[in-house]
């Protein structure tokens, strides 16, 4: 006859979870980031200088920021490249890390830099960018800014999106709105 027994059995299960917790705790990679890069904010006297696009990944592995991109279409070539750091999403900031950048209109952007701890809370925050310089749209705007964000699913322009949109402001997991106390829709209309 055998005994049902759960003391083994919840001791066995525990230990299964701890197992399975550390060995998801070792396996967890690095985190993906994405930057989509556009013309810096405009005036009338910059408005044929600052243009351009550009894309790039990045990834976070423990505080290693990498960055490995694509941009073209400047005015002038590019000059330099760095990670900066702002107060919000879309309000320029300062500028310090560098990033390797090719000296054209159109090239590779790339470069791995140690974040410290305010730049770590500023990555969670979306406060965390990458601006391009070029020759005619030198620093401190610059030509091209992207701002570091979680990697999302993106949508063409006129495509319909059910479902969660990507919010930056409310998505960033520190920023700024999202642990505000206004309530969020649940509901159209409401």
């Amino acid at each position: 006859m055998s005994y049902f027994r759960p003391t083994a059995i919840a001791g066995a299960a525990i230990a299964g979870i701890a197992l399975l917790s550390s060995g998801a705790a070792m396996a967890a990679g690095p985190e993906a980031y994405m930057i989509n890069l556009g013309p810096v904010a405009r005036t009338n006297a910059t408005k044929l200088l600052a243009v351009g696009r550009g894309t790039a990944d990045v990834t976070l592995d423990g505080t290693k920021l990498t960055v490995k991109g694509l941009f073209n279409g400047l005015a002038s070539p590019a000059t330099d490249a760095h990670v900066c750091v702002g107060v919000g999403i879309g309000v320029m900031g300062t500028c310090g890390s560098d990033l390797t950048v090719t000296p054209g209109m159109s090239g590779s952007l790339s470069g791995t830099v140690s974040l410290n701890s305010k730049q770590m809370t500023a990555l969670r925050a979306g406060q965390l960018y990458v601006q391009i310089n070029s020759q005619k749209a030198p620093a401190p705007a610059g030509t091209l800014w992207g701002w570091i964000l979680i990697a999302h699913e993106e949508v063409g322009q006129d495509v319909p999106r059910q479902g969660h949109w990507f919010l930056p402001q409310y998505d960033m997991p520190l920023s700024a709105e999202h642990g505000s106390t206004h309530e969020l829709k649940t509901a159209p209309n409401t």
